[in-house]
């Protein structure tokens, strides 16, 4: 009866969902009614294995159904849900192409598993990312009724942390998104040259100490204002201007001197401060979809927040001291320019960038 029950809710979901989109890429839901979990699943194709016939990345209508009964099995032995560290048992599961009729680089799986007893510790642990760029981790969403309130969580899940367990609380929530924010900027290199440009500029602790100030205190207001859904800026702008104020920083740096006519420190923290407000929305399009109530949203926001600013002083800190070690066992000086030769290597960088970011756009026009 279970089993009916379950292909019933499936069919129904597919059903309302026709010629659309079942669920954007790299994305779960988990929604636990009673002893149940109603899951739903986006795949990367190339998280899958022998199921991309021709070898192209996507999956057509003829290979999802000549192997669904392999990703359900791939799937099944992959994706865990837990309660109280005992798994949850596997009731039915069906596969589903996010577009009707269409090639696509990710499946949706409906699932549903059921639980021996009232869930209270609900742990989800899987190891379904994909070889590809942006495929490395999965946004899950929890709800869970509890006394007659829903609650709500969302969760990051990346190969080096595959596990979580919801509905801890806020704290928990915090320090998971500290670890992601941690985790963002150092794996994101646009954020890192940039802040590399602004350092490489000029010596001295009280111009770095502004700078930084300035880039933090404007990246912030942007963040809280884009998550909090205030003020939006489209990705495709976003994105190529993060490029692009690489370039400008770096090629700021190449300059001459203020007193032959450069920028005064002033007039640079004010172009840093600029900057930051376009890095500010840059950082708020990877939690824009992970607002759930405002207590989790705010302790989400918080928490990336401070994990942004612990990953910087990380670099930072890591560069002042390879600097150090530098000018004490390096006795003869270079004969080249550190940072004019950081300043090249980003303004380079930052172009390749802004092109590769801006050609998908004069494609569609």
């Amino acid at each position: 009866m279970a089993r009916i029950l379950s292909v019933l809710l499936a069919l129904a979901l597919s059903a309302s969902t026709a010629h659309a989109h079942l669920l954007p890429k790299q994305t779960a839901t988990i929604n636990i009614v009673g002893r149940a979990a109603f899951c739903v699943v986006s795949v990367p194709v190339s998280a899958l294995a022998n199921v991309d016939d021709d070898g192209n990345g996507l999956l057509s209508i003829v290979e999802l159904q000549r192997y669904a009964t392999d990703i359900q099995r791939q799937f099944e032995g992959r994706f865990h849900v837990r309660n109280n560290g005992k798994a949850a048992a596997s009731v039915q599961s069906l596969v589903m192409p996010p577009d009707d009729g269409a090639e696509s680089d990710y499946v949706v799986l409906l699932h549903r598993a059921n639980f021996d007893e009232d869930p209270t510790h609900t742990e989800l642990t899987t190891d379904l990312f994909g070889a590809n760029s942006g495929e490395a981790q999965m946004t899950v969403r929890a709800t869970h009724e509890v006394d007659g309130n829903k609650v709500s969580e969302v969760a990051i899940l990346q190969a080096s942390a595959p596990s979580h367990l919801f509905f801890k609380g806020l704290w928990s929530t915090f320090a998971d998104f500290v670890r992601i924010g941690v985790d963002h900027i150092l794996s994101g290199p646009d954020h890192l040259l940039f802040l590399l440009t602004i350092i490489v500029a000029a010596a001295g602790w009280s111009y770095w100490l502004a700078v930084l100030t300035s880039f933090t205190v404007a990246h912030s207001l942007t963040l809280v204002l884009s998550a909090l859904g205030t003020v939006r800026v489209p990705e495709s702008i976003v994105e190529p201007g993060i490029a692009a104020s690489i370039v400008m920083i770096a090629l700021l740096n190449l300059r001459k001197s203020e007193a032959k006519g450069g920028l005064s420190s002033r007039a640079r923290i004010a172009i840093v401060f600029g900057c930051g407000l376009l890095h500010g929305f840059g950082f708020s399009s990877a939690i824009s979809s992970m607002a759930v109530d405002t207590g989790s949203r705010l302790a989400t926001l918080a928490g990336f927040s401070v994990g942004i600013e612990i990953g910087q002083f990380l670099f930072l800190s890591s560069l002042v001291l390879m600097v150090v070690l530098g000018r004490r066992f390096i006795t003869s000086p270079p004969r080249f320019s550190l940072p004019a030769v950081a300043s090249v290597i980003a303004a380079t960088l930052g172009t390749m960038w802004f092109i590769d970011r801006v050609l998908p756009l004069t494609q569609v026009l």
